[in-house]
């Protein structure tokens, strides 16, 4: 059994009510419950939202660990001094339009 997803179901009451708020039928929660198989990234995204983030998207599904504040941490801010202003998209790689 999937401690997670058993969590998940008992925060919406049943494993029908999980489907429900989540878009899938009772069949599919009861196999994340019995670890036959995971959820979708886009679920766990959902199951973020609608539980107010008390489940966070990589705990249900592991593919989306905590990459991006990792990855946010890591990039280093370009100073407004070293921006030119011009904008990026040169006209000639918009054949004229603008």
């Amino acid at each position: 059994m999937n401690a997670i997803f058993q969590e998940l179901v008992a925060f919406f009451g049943d494993q029908i009510r999980t489907g429900s708020a989540l878009g899938v039928s009772q069949g599919t929660v009861s196999g994340w419950v019995r670890g036959i198989h995971g959820c979708s990234a886009e679920v766990a995204i959902l199951a973020e939202e609608r539980t107010a983030g008390k489940f966070k998207a990589y705990q249900l599904r592991t593919s989306l660990t905590k990459a991006s504040p990792t990855l946010n941490a890591n990039l280093r801010p370009i100073p407004s001094s070293d921006q030119t202003g011009n904008p990026s998209v040169q006209p000639s790689s918009t054949w004229g339009v603008q």
